[in-house]
C-alpha cells in the first residue's frame, strides 16, 4: 500500500484519465462510426445484388411501396414521360476512371411528377472547357434508369462556361435553376436508353475495410486499460527490487562504522589511518601540504567504506521520484 500511495502522483492521474476517455471514445464513437458504416455499406451491397437479379419494375409502383424509399435504391424503374425543353445542369468536379468530367442532369416530366435525370457524362475539355454533347430527345417516351437518393449535400450553383453547374445533386435546387419542381429522388440512366451519353458506372459489391476498423478500435479500447495495469505493475515491482538491494546492502555493511560521532567527538577518530599517512599528536598539525594531503587520503578511505551507503542514496532518491511525475 505504501508503494501504491508513492505512485498517486499527477502524472499517473493524468494517464489514468487519458486512458480513461481513450477507452470512452473508442467504445462510445470511434468502433460504433466503423460499424456503421459497414452496415450501410452491407445494405447497398444487397440492394445491388437485388436489383442485378430483378427486372425493371414501373416507378410508381415502387414510390407506392410501404418503407423509406431508400431501400429501394439502385432498382432499375421504368418511367413515361417526356424531357422538359430546358437547358441542362452540369455537375462538376466529377471523375470516371480517373478522367474529369460534367455529368449532365436534365429534367424529365411523367403524368404525375417531374424529376431529374442523369442522362450520363462527357469529357471535360481544355481550361474545363464544355464539349458538345447531344441534347435530350423530345416526344413522349419510356425510359429504363435505376433509382437514386441524393446525398444531403447543398448544391453550391455556380455559372462557368454560360451553363449552370452544381457541386451535388440537390433536386429542390436544381429545380430553382430549371424552374420547375423536382421530387426529392432522382434516376440515373441507363445504358442505351433514350437521351443516354456515356453512363455512370454501377457501383460494385465490395466489404471495404469498414468491419476490420470497427474492431481494432474495440481492441484498441480493451488494450489501452491492460497497458495501463502492465506499467503500474512494472513499477511496481522495480520499486520492491530497488528496496531488496537498500536491504541486502544494508545486512552487508559493517556495523563499526555507522556509529554516529558523539557530541564532542571527532567523526573520523573510529577511521584508522590509511597507511602511509603520517599522524600527529598534540598541537602538532603538520605543514599545510600535509594536512592537505592527509584530508585527501582520509576522504578516500571514507568514500571505500561507505560507498554502497551513497549508492544506496542515489536509489533511494530515484525510488523517491516517479517517472510520471509532472
Amino acid at each position: 500500500m505504501k508503494r501504491i500511495s508513492r505512485m498517486v502522483k499527477p502524472g499517473w492521474l493524468i494517464s489514468l484519465l487519458f486512458v480513461g476517455i481513450f477507452v470512452y471514445l473508442c467504445f462510445t464513437m470511434l468502433a460504433p462510426w466503423q460499424l456503421n458504416k459497414y452496415e450501410d455499406l452491407e445494405a447497398r451491397n444487397d440492394q445491388l445484388v437485388e436489383s442485378s437479379v430483378a427486372g425493371p419494375i414501373p416507378l410508381d409502383e415502387v414510390i407506392r411501396r410501404d418503407g423509406p424509399l431508400g431501400a429501394s435504391e439502385w432498382h432499375l424503374v421504368t418511367a413515361r414521360g417526356s424531357y422538359l425543353p430546358t437547358e441542362d445542369v452540369l455537375l462538376r468536379m466529377q471523375s470516371v476512371d480517373g478522367k474529369l468530367v460534367y455529368q449532365t442532369l436534365s429534367a424529365f416530366r411523367t403524368d404525375s411528377d417531374t424529376l431529374l435525370v442523369n442522362r450520363g457524362w462527357v469529357r471535360v475539355g481544355d481550361n474545363n472547357a464544355v464539349p458538345d454533347f447531344p441534347s435530350a430527345p423530345t416526344g413522349q417516351l419510356t425510359i429504363t434508369a435505376r433509382l437514386r437518393i441524393p446525398m444531403n449535400a447543398p448544391a453550391q450553383p455556380i455559372v462557368l462556361h454560360d451553363w449552370n453547374m452544381v457541386r451535388n445533386i440537390d433536386p429542390p435546387a436544381i429545380g430553382d435553376l430549371l424552374g420547375t419542381d423536382l421530387t426529392p429522388y432522382y434516376l440515373q440512366l441507363a445504358s442505351g436508353q433514350p437521351g443516354s451519353l456515356e453512363p455512370m458506372p454501377v457501383p460494385s459489391v465490395e466489404s471495404g475495410p469498414y468491419l476490420s476498423y470497427g474492431l481494432q478500435w474495440m481492441t484498441f479500447g480493451v488494450v489501452a486499460p491492460l497497458g495501463l495495469v502492465y506499467f503500474v505493475w512494472s513499477e511496481l515491482r522495480q520499486r520492491r527490487r530497488l528496496d531488496d538491494e537498500d536491504n541486502d546492502a544494508a545486512e552487508a555493511r559493517p556495523q563499526g562504522g555507522n556509529r554516529a560521532a558523539g557530541p564532542g567527538e571527532d567523526a573520523t577518530a573510529s577511521l584508522p589511518a590509511p597507511s602511509g599517512v603520517p599522524t600527529t599528536t598534540g598541537g602538532d598539525e603538520g605543514t599545510p601540504d600535509e594536512a592537505a594531503d592527509s584530508d585527501q587520503l582520509v576522504a578516500a578511505a571514507m568514500r571505500d567504506r561507505y560507498g554502497d551507503r551513497f549508492a544506496s542514496e542515489q536509489r533511494r532518491s530515484w525510488r523517491r521520484g516517479n517517472r510520471f511525475d509532472v
